[in-house]
Protein backbone atom coordinates (compact mmCIF):
# COMPACT_ATOMS: atom_id res chain seq x y z
CA UNK A 1 0.00 0.00 0.00
CA UNK A 2 2.77 2.57 0.91
CA UNK A 3 3.98 2.29 -2.64
CA UNK A 4 1.28 3.76 -3.91
CA UNK A 5 1.29 6.65 -1.87
CA UNK A 6 5.32 7.26 -2.19
CA UNK A 7 4.47 6.69 -6.23
CA UNK A 8 1.86 9.63 -5.95
CA UNK A 9 4.55 11.81 -3.64
CA UNK A 10 7.40 11.29 -5.93
CA UNK A 11 5.72 12.55 -9.36
CA UNK A 12 4.15 15.63 -7.07
CA UNK A 13 8.00 16.22 -5.85
CA UNK A 14 9.32 15.99 -9.53
CA UNK A 15 6.90 18.21 -10.77
CA UNK A 16 7.00 20.77 -8.16
CA UNK A 17 10.32 21.91 -9.45
CA UNK A 18 8.71 22.99 -12.93
CA UNK A 19 5.44 24.64 -11.43
CA UNK A 20 6.52 28.51 -11.05
CA UNK A 21 2.63 30.13 -11.11
CA UNK A 22 1.25 28.58 -8.45
CA UNK A 23 -2.52 30.11 -7.79
CA UNK A 24 -5.12 26.57 -8.23
CA UNK A 25 -7.27 25.60 -5.36
CA UNK A 26 -6.74 21.45 -5.15
CA UNK A 27 -9.69 19.49 -3.43
CA UNK A 28 -9.01 15.91 -2.30
CA UNK A 29 -11.90 14.10 -1.53
CA UNK A 30 -12.57 10.75 0.52
CA UNK A 31 -15.25 9.90 -2.96
CA UNK A 32 -16.52 12.28 -5.75
CA UNK A 33 -20.30 12.43 -4.44
CA UNK A 34 -18.15 14.37 -0.65
CA UNK A 35 -18.05 17.38 -2.72
CA UNK A 36 -21.78 18.64 -2.14
CA UNK A 37 -20.27 18.93 1.78
CA UNK A 38 -17.77 21.13 3.12
CA UNK A 39 -15.91 21.21 -0.46
CA UNK A 40 -18.63 22.60 -2.09
CA UNK A 41 -19.41 25.85 0.22
CA UNK A 42 -15.41 26.27 0.39
CA UNK A 43 -15.39 26.38 -3.58
CA UNK A 44 -18.47 28.91 -3.93
CA UNK A 45 -16.90 31.22 -1.32
CA UNK A 46 -13.76 31.38 -3.06
CA UNK A 47 -15.50 32.08 -6.13
CA UNK A 48 -16.53 35.18 -4.45
CA UNK A 49 -12.97 35.88 -4.03
CA UNK A 50 -11.19 35.82 -7.45
CA UNK A 51 -10.40 33.87 -10.59
CA UNK A 52 -9.22 30.50 -9.29
CA UNK A 53 -8.47 27.58 -11.21
CA UNK A 54 -9.85 24.56 -9.65
CA UNK A 55 -9.07 20.73 -9.53
CA UNK A 56 -10.28 17.53 -7.45
CA UNK A 57 -8.72 14.16 -6.83
CA UNK A 58 -11.17 11.50 -5.17
CA UNK A 59 -9.41 8.87 -3.30
CA UNK A 60 -11.81 6.20 -5.11
CA UNK A 61 -9.28 6.08 -7.98
CA UNK A 62 -6.76 4.36 -5.62
CA UNK A 63 -9.33 1.74 -5.90
CA UNK A 64 -9.59 -1.26 -7.78
CA UNK A 65 -13.07 -2.54 -6.58
CA UNK A 66 -15.64 -3.31 -9.40
CA UNK A 67 -12.85 -3.74 -12.12
CA UNK A 68 -14.11 -7.22 -13.22
CA UNK A 69 -14.01 -6.72 -17.60
CA UNK A 70 -11.87 -6.04 -20.16
CA UNK A 71 -13.02 -2.59 -20.82
CA UNK A 72 -13.19 -1.57 -17.28
CA UNK A 73 -9.78 -2.59 -16.74
CA UNK A 74 -8.65 -0.82 -19.98
CA UNK A 75 -10.77 2.01 -18.31
CA UNK A 76 -8.96 1.82 -14.82
CA UNK A 77 -5.64 1.90 -16.06
CA UNK A 78 -6.07 5.50 -18.22
CA UNK A 79 -7.99 6.75 -14.40
CA UNK A 80 -4.79 5.72 -12.86
CA UNK A 81 -2.14 7.11 -15.03
CA UNK A 82 -4.48 9.95 -15.02
CA UNK A 83 -4.07 9.59 -10.83
CA UNK A 84 -0.38 9.38 -10.63
CA UNK A 85 0.68 11.76 -13.52
CA UNK A 86 -1.85 14.35 -14.43
CA UNK A 87 -3.40 15.17 -10.95
CA UNK A 88 0.47 14.99 -9.07
CA UNK A 89 1.27 17.69 -12.01
CA UNK A 90 -2.16 19.65 -11.23
CA UNK A 91 -1.65 19.27 -7.31
CA UNK A 92 1.75 20.89 -7.88
CA UNK A 93 0.87 24.01 -9.43
CA UNK A 94 -1.79 24.52 -6.28
CA UNK A 95 -1.55 26.90 -3.53
CA UNK A 96 -4.47 25.84 -2.04
CA UNK A 97 -5.44 22.17 -1.02
CA UNK A 98 -8.29 21.29 1.08
CA UNK A 99 -9.51 17.97 2.09
CA UNK A 100 -12.18 16.03 3.46
CA UNK A 101 -10.11 12.48 4.93
CA UNK A 102 -6.62 11.78 5.22
CA UNK A 103 -4.62 11.63 2.53
CA UNK A 104 -1.29 9.44 3.40
CA UNK A 105 1.11 10.68 0.47
CA UNK A 106 0.58 13.92 2.03
CA UNK A 107 3.43 12.11 4.66
CA UNK A 108 6.33 11.69 1.69
CA UNK A 109 5.44 14.99 -0.46
CA UNK A 110 7.67 18.29 -0.14
CA UNK A 111 5.29 21.58 -0.61
CA UNK A 112 6.88 24.83 -0.81
CA UNK A 113 6.74 26.89 2.33
CA UNK A 114 3.22 28.99 1.53
CA UNK A 115 1.16 26.44 0.34
CA UNK A 116 -1.52 26.22 2.47
CA UNK A 117 -3.37 22.76 3.39
CA UNK A 118 -6.83 22.51 4.78
CA UNK A 119 -8.08 19.24 6.65
CA UNK A 120 -11.97 19.82 6.39
CA UNK A 121 -13.20 16.55 7.66
CA UNK A 122 -16.79 15.88 7.21
CA UNK A 123 -18.85 16.39 10.53
CA UNK A 124 -19.25 18.69 12.79
CA UNK A 125 -18.60 17.89 16.88
CA UNK A 126 -17.05 15.04 17.94
CA UNK A 127 -19.16 11.68 18.80
CA UNK A 128 -18.08 8.09 17.91
CA UNK A 129 -13.76 8.12 17.51
CA UNK A 130 -11.86 8.19 14.73
CA UNK A 131 -8.74 8.50 13.21
CA UNK A 132 -6.00 7.78 15.52
CA UNK A 133 -8.26 7.29 18.71
CA UNK A 134 -9.18 4.09 17.01
CA UNK A 135 -5.97 2.43 15.10
CA UNK A 136 -4.05 0.25 17.05
CA UNK A 137 -0.82 -0.26 14.39
CA UNK A 138 1.74 1.90 15.32
CA UNK A 139 2.85 2.00 11.78
CA UNK A 140 -0.24 3.19 10.75
CA UNK A 141 -0.25 5.66 13.23
CA UNK A 142 2.82 7.22 12.24
CA UNK A 143 1.64 7.38 8.99
CA UNK A 144 -1.25 9.39 9.70
CA UNK A 145 0.74 11.86 12.01
CA UNK A 146 3.11 12.47 9.40
CA UNK A 147 0.50 13.36 6.39
CA UNK A 148 -1.17 15.51 8.32
CA UNK A 149 2.27 17.57 9.92
CA UNK A 150 1.27 20.59 7.80
CA UNK A 151 -2.69 20.48 8.31
CA UNK A 152 -4.71 22.91 9.42
CA UNK A 153 -8.02 21.71 10.48
CA UNK A 154 -11.40 23.98 11.71
CA UNK A 155 -13.22 22.74 14.23
CA UNK A 156 -17.21 23.77 15.19
CA UNK A 157 -16.56 24.35 18.92
CA UNK A 158 -13.39 24.54 21.47
CA UNK A 159 -14.95 21.29 23.22
CA UNK A 160 -13.68 19.20 20.69
CA UNK A 161 -10.46 20.61 19.84
CA UNK A 162 -8.53 17.91 21.86
CA UNK A 163 -10.28 15.30 20.44
CA UNK A 164 -9.60 16.22 16.87
CA UNK A 165 -6.13 16.83 17.86
CA UNK A 166 -5.55 13.63 19.17
CA UNK A 167 -7.30 11.76 15.79
CA UNK A 168 -5.81 13.64 13.52
CA UNK A 169 -2.07 13.68 15.72
CA UNK A 170 -1.63 17.77 14.93
CA UNK A 171 -0.22 20.16 17.65
CA UNK A 172 -2.92 22.46 19.07
CA UNK A 173 -1.73 25.47 16.96
CA UNK A 174 -3.08 23.62 13.90
CA UNK A 175 -6.61 23.42 15.14
CA UNK A 176 -8.98 26.62 14.29
CA UNK A 177 -12.10 27.38 15.55
CA UNK A 178 -13.85 28.49 12.58
CA UNK A 179 -16.72 26.39 12.57
CA UNK A 180 -17.41 23.74 9.96
CA UNK A 181 -18.66 25.07 5.82
CA UNK A 182 -21.59 22.80 5.42
CA UNK A 183 -23.26 24.33 8.67
CA UNK A 184 -23.78 27.65 6.42
CA UNK A 185 -26.38 25.52 4.61
CA UNK A 186 -28.93 25.65 7.79
CA UNK A 187 -28.33 29.21 8.13
CA UNK A 188 -28.48 30.58 5.03
CA UNK A 189 -31.91 31.89 3.63
CA UNK A 190 -31.18 30.72 0.51
CA UNK A 191 -31.45 27.10 1.53
CA UNK A 192 -33.24 27.17 4.29
CA UNK A 193 -36.55 28.65 3.71
CA UNK A 194 -40.34 27.54 3.19
CA UNK A 195 -40.43 27.64 -0.59
CA UNK A 196 -37.27 25.61 -0.81
CA UNK A 197 -38.51 22.56 1.65
CA UNK A 198 -41.40 22.46 -0.48
CA UNK A 199 -39.67 22.42 -3.65
CA UNK A 200 -37.23 19.62 -2.30
CA UNK A 201 -40.63 17.80 -0.79
CA UNK A 202 -42.49 18.49 -4.07
CA UNK A 203 -39.73 16.44 -6.19
CA UNK A 204 -39.60 13.46 -4.00
CA UNK A 205 -43.68 13.49 -3.86
CA UNK A 206 -43.58 13.33 -7.42
CA UNK A 207 -41.25 9.96 -7.34
CA UNK A 208 -42.86 9.03 -4.01
CA UNK A 209 -46.58 10.25 -4.08
CA UNK A 210 -47.08 7.78 -0.95
CA UNK A 211 -45.33 10.80 1.42
CA UNK A 212 -47.62 13.17 0.40
CA UNK A 213 -49.51 14.76 3.30
CA UNK A 214 -47.35 13.11 5.71
CA UNK A 215 -44.46 14.00 8.51
CA UNK A 216 -41.64 12.53 7.31
CA UNK A 217 -38.95 10.20 9.96
CA UNK A 218 -35.40 9.53 8.57
CA UNK A 219 -33.77 6.57 9.63
CA UNK A 220 -30.00 7.07 9.00
CA UNK A 221 -28.07 4.44 10.66
CA UNK A 222 -24.00 4.26 10.44
CA UNK A 223 -21.95 1.50 9.21
CA UNK A 224 -20.25 -1.26 10.94
CA UNK A 225 -16.60 -2.27 10.32
CA UNK A 226 -18.35 -6.10 10.13
CA UNK A 227 -20.32 -7.01 7.27
CA UNK A 228 -22.80 -9.40 9.25
CA UNK A 229 -22.98 -6.07 11.36
CA UNK A 230 -24.33 -4.11 8.76
CA UNK A 231 -26.64 -6.57 7.61
CA UNK A 232 -28.04 -6.55 11.39
CA UNK A 233 -29.60 -3.27 10.59
CA UNK A 234 -32.31 -3.70 8.39
CA UNK A 235 -32.90 -7.12 10.32
CA UNK A 236 -33.20 -5.06 13.86
CA UNK A 237 -35.56 -2.51 12.57
CA UNK A 238 -39.29 -3.93 12.17
CA UNK A 239 -40.41 -1.41 9.51
CA UNK A 240 -43.86 -3.44 9.36
CA UNK A 241 -44.52 -2.82 12.68
CA UNK A 242 -43.33 0.79 12.30
CA UNK A 243 -45.87 1.22 9.68
CA UNK A 244 -48.76 -0.76 11.11
CA UNK A 245 -48.32 1.64 14.34
CA UNK A 246 -47.38 5.37 12.11
CA UNK A 247 -48.14 5.02 8.87
CA UNK A 248 -51.35 6.73 9.17
CA UNK A 249 -49.18 10.32 10.12
CA UNK A 250 -45.87 9.24 9.20
CA UNK A 251 -43.43 8.23 6.14
CA UNK A 252 -40.63 6.64 6.97
CA UNK A 253 -37.29 7.05 4.96
CA UNK A 254 -34.35 4.94 5.17
CA UNK A 255 -30.48 6.53 3.99
CA UNK A 256 -27.79 3.95 5.19
CA UNK A 257 -24.01 5.03 5.15
CA UNK A 258 -22.68 4.34 1.74
CA UNK A 259 -20.47 1.85 2.78
CA UNK A 260 -23.48 -0.39 3.48
CA UNK A 261 -24.88 -2.56 0.92
CA UNK A 262 -28.54 -2.60 1.33
CA UNK A 263 -31.08 -5.23 -0.44
CA UNK A 264 -34.77 -4.12 -1.36
CA UNK A 265 -36.88 -2.31 1.43
CA UNK A 266 -40.27 -3.21 2.33
CA UNK A 267 -42.38 -0.69 4.25
CA UNK A 268 -39.60 2.31 4.07
CA UNK A 269 -38.45 4.47 1.16
CA UNK A 270 -34.34 3.98 0.60
CA UNK A 271 -32.74 7.14 -0.46
CA UNK A 272 -29.22 6.19 0.24
CA UNK A 273 -28.28 7.32 -2.53
CA UNK A 274 -30.01 10.60 -2.46
CA UNK A 275 -27.24 13.08 -3.77
CA UNK A 276 -27.59 15.44 -1.30
CA UNK A 277 -27.95 14.64 2.76
CA UNK A 278 -28.43 18.27 4.29
CA UNK A 279 -31.50 18.45 1.97
CA UNK A 280 -33.23 15.32 3.77
CA UNK A 281 -32.25 17.02 6.82
CA UNK A 282 -33.72 19.90 5.98
CA UNK A 283 -37.41 18.36 4.90
CA UNK A 284 -37.41 15.76 7.96
CA UNK A 285 -39.71 15.77 11.30
CA UNK A 286 -37.91 13.57 13.37
CA UNK A 287 -34.47 11.93 12.62
CA UNK A 288 -33.84 7.95 13.97
CA UNK A 289 -30.10 7.25 14.40
CA UNK A 290 -27.15 5.31 16.07
CA UNK A 291 -24.22 6.55 16.02
CA UNK A 292 -24.44 8.56 13.05
CA UNK A 293 -22.59 11.90 13.43
CA UNK A 294 -25.73 13.36 11.39
CA UNK A 295 -27.32 14.03 14.80
CA UNK A 296 -24.92 16.23 15.70
CA UNK A 297 -26.20 17.84 12.24
CA UNK A 298 -29.58 17.43 12.73
CA UNK A 299 -29.54 19.02 16.57
CA UNK A 300 -29.20 22.54 15.16
CA UNK A 301 -32.74 22.14 13.41
CA UNK A 302 -33.66 21.66 17.06
CA UNK A 303 -36.18 18.94 15.71
CA UNK A 304 -36.21 15.24 17.53
CA UNK A 305 -33.65 12.86 17.59
CA UNK A 306 -34.29 9.12 18.38
CA UNK A 307 -31.68 6.84 19.36
CA UNK A 308 -31.50 3.24 18.25
CA UNK A 309 -28.56 1.74 19.29
CA UNK A 310 -29.67 -2.20 19.28
CA UNK A 311 -25.91 -3.35 19.27
CA UNK A 312 -24.57 -0.66 21.60
CA UNK A 313 -22.89 -3.39 23.47
CA UNK A 314 -21.02 -4.64 20.30
CA UNK A 315 -20.08 -1.38 19.02
CA UNK A 316 -18.24 -0.31 21.99
CA UNK A 317 -16.67 -3.91 22.81
CA UNK A 318 -15.58 -4.17 18.85
CA UNK A 319 -15.97 -1.14 17.11
CA UNK A 320 -15.54 2.72 17.46
CA UNK A 321 -16.25 3.52 20.67
CA UNK A 322 -17.38 7.45 21.75
CA UNK A 323 -15.71 10.55 23.04
CA UNK A 324 -18.45 10.86 25.41
CA UNK A 325 -20.84 8.69 27.67
CA UNK A 326 -23.21 7.25 25.15
CA UNK A 327 -26.06 7.93 27.45
CA UNK A 328 -25.65 11.43 27.28
CA UNK A 329 -27.00 12.09 23.81
CA UNK A 330 -29.41 14.79 22.95
CA UNK A 331 -32.86 12.34 22.73
CA UNK A 332 -34.70 9.43 24.01
CA UNK A 333 -32.78 6.17 23.63
CA UNK A 334 -34.56 2.94 21.94
CA UNK A 335 -34.03 -0.68 22.20
CA UNK A 336 -36.72 -2.10 19.82
CA UNK A 337 -38.96 -1.05 17.39
CA UNK A 338 -42.22 -0.77 19.62
CA UNK A 339 -40.30 1.63 21.99
CA UNK A 340 -39.50 3.23 19.16
CA UNK A 341 -43.44 3.91 17.93
CA UNK A 342 -44.08 4.50 22.00
CA UNK A 343 -41.87 7.59 22.24
CA UNK A 344 -42.88 8.99 18.41
CA UNK A 345 -46.73 8.47 19.84
CA UNK A 346 -46.18 10.28 23.18
CA UNK A 347 -44.29 12.75 21.54
CA UNK A 348 -41.38 12.17 23.87
CA UNK A 349 -38.41 14.75 23.63
CA UNK A 350 -36.89 16.87 25.27
CA UNK A 351 -35.80 19.99 23.56
CA UNK A 352 -33.51 21.75 26.75
CA UNK A 353 -31.26 18.84 26.25
CA UNK A 354 -31.11 19.31 22.39
CA UNK A 355 -30.55 23.07 22.97
CA UNK A 356 -27.68 22.40 25.50
CA UNK A 357 -26.02 19.64 23.43
CA UNK A 358 -26.07 22.43 20.26
CA UNK A 359 -24.07 25.13 22.56
CA UNK A 360 -21.80 22.12 23.70
CA UNK A 361 -20.82 21.16 20.23
CA UNK A 362 -21.15 24.73 18.12
CA UNK A 363 -19.20 27.94 18.94
CA UNK A 364 -20.78 29.58 15.62
CA UNK A 365 -24.64 29.58 15.12
CA UNK A 366 -24.37 31.49 11.09
CA UNK A 367 -23.37 30.56 7.59
CA UNK A 368 -20.12 32.43 7.63
CA UNK A 369 -17.69 29.18 8.95
CA UNK A 370 -16.81 28.99 5.11
CA UNK A 371 -15.98 32.57 4.89
CA UNK A 372 -13.88 32.17 8.04
CA UNK A 373 -11.97 29.21 6.45
CA UNK A 374 -11.21 31.19 3.65
CA UNK A 375 -9.99 34.82 5.11
CA UNK A 376 -7.11 32.85 6.65
CA UNK A 377 -5.93 30.70 3.90
CA UNK A 378 -6.06 33.79 1.32
CA UNK A 379 -4.09 35.27 3.99
CA UNK A 380 -1.78 32.82 3.51
CA UNK A 381 1.46 34.77 4.11
CA UNK A 382 1.23 35.38 7.89
CA UNK A 383 0.82 31.19 8.04
CA UNK A 384 2.93 29.69 5.75
CA UNK A 385 5.22 26.94 7.46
Amino acid sequence: MNFKYKLFAYMFNFFKFFSFSRKDVFFILDKKSSFNGNSKFIKDELCKRGNFRYHCLSKEEFSFRQVKSLSSIIKKIFTLLNFFFIKPYKLSKSKYVFLNDNFFPLAYMNFKKDVIIFQLWHAPGAFKKFGISVVQDKNLKDLIKLSNNNVYLSVSSKNVSEFYQEAFGVSKDKILNFGVPRIDYYFDKKYNNENNKKHIRGNLEKKYPEIKGKKIILYAPTFREHEKKNKDILNNFDFNRFNACLGDEFSLIFKSHPKIKTPSIEGGIDLTNYSDEKELLLISDILITDYSSLMIEFSILLKPIIFYPFDLYHYLKNERGFYFDYNKVPGPIAKNTNELVEIIKNNDFDFDLIKTFVKENYDFLDNNSSKRIVDFVLDSNKHSR
